[in-house]
């Protein structure tokens, strides 16, 4: 391990040492961050790249993302964080602050969260729900009862008409236990019938009228559901089911959990599956979420 004082010092390190991890800040002397990752870049071979910063606006998270970054850690969550966006950098994954982070990074992703009550993911999937809508992009929430009626009581809060926003098949709203029923056989996913509701998502996603389909962000909760009843094999099946079959299409999908889930040994193990299971993973709690 090495540390530098500026970011053409950290080039220097990199390419003589070859770290697998550089962690960098977004404002460093001579060199900027996002000047040093894309000259770390240019080099090549080229490390996994995570920022520790102060900036926790979505703009700088973004321009470090799309830049080739696999991880983006606020400082002050540094003791709660940086170690688990380490390892999920390592293992491929892209790790970020929050939910609407993940929203204005360029491409599709299969994302986890975690949340530690359901005040929190209400909060974080309506402001997700919110800059997604704004940003005219589409949003299909898959959830309980309780987490639709929720997200649309922030959303109608912030204003926005979301009878006006079905009509243009902007956003749906669905209930999660009937959508598990669908693609469940024999209590356990089937990967016909999931492919067959991915496919009527990509349809509804192909069907928005007067402008050019464009990415679809969906959120839901069914393998969690599985989780809460104890199915944790169902869980992890619907998910690496799901990751196969969406990886290639424009479906940006976020799959909630709370962390409750995971508190004994066993479940413990379950979470790092989890996380194995996804693209990206989302800070969230306070004990976070490693991947071992």
């Amino acid at each position: 391990m090495a540390t530098a004082t500026d970011g053409r010092q950290a080039l220097d390190l990199a390419r003589r040492l070859r770290p697998d991890v550089v962690v960098l800040d977004v404002t460093m002397p001579d060199f900027s961050g996002f000047q040093t990752l894309e000259q770390l870049r240019r080099d090549g071979p080229e490390p996994r790249v995570v920022f520790l910063t102060m900036h926790s606006d979505d703009e700088f998270v973004a321009a470090a993302i799309n830049g080739g970054a696999h991880g983006y850690v606020l400082k002050s969550r540094m003791h709660l964080d940086l170690i688990s966006a380490i390892d999920h950098a390592l293992a491929g994954r892209l790790f970020v602050p929050s939910l609407t982070s993940l929203s204005t990074v360029a491409g599709s992703r299969h994302a986890v969260q975690f949340h530690a009550n359901e005040s929190h993911l209400l909060d974080e999937v309506s402001r997700l729900v919110h800059a997604t809508l704004r940003s005219g992009e589409q949003v299909v929430l898959v959830t309980s009862e309780a987490t639709r009626i929720g997200v649309a009581q922030r959303l109608q809060a912030r204003r926005m008409n979301l009878a006006v926003l079905a009509e243009q098949e902007q956003y749906v709203a669905t209930d999660s236990a009937l959508a598990l029923s669908q693609v469940m056989h024999e209590g356990r996913p089937d990967k016909e019938r999931v492919a067959e509701m991915i496919h009527g998502l990509d349809l509804f996603r192909q069907a928005v009228p007067n402008r050019p389909p464009g990415r679809l962000t969906i959120v839901g909760d069914m393998s969690a559901s599985l989780c809460r009843n104890g199915d944790f094999e169902a869980a992890l099946q619907l998910e690496r089911i799901w990751d196969d079959l969406t990886r290639a299409l424009p479906l940006s999908t976020v799959c909630c959990y709370p962390i409750d889930c995971f508190e004994n040994s066993e479940a413990l193990n379950l979470l790092s599956n989890v996380c194995a299971a996804h693209t990206a993973v989302t800070s969230g709690t306070s004990r976070g979420a490693r991947a071992t």
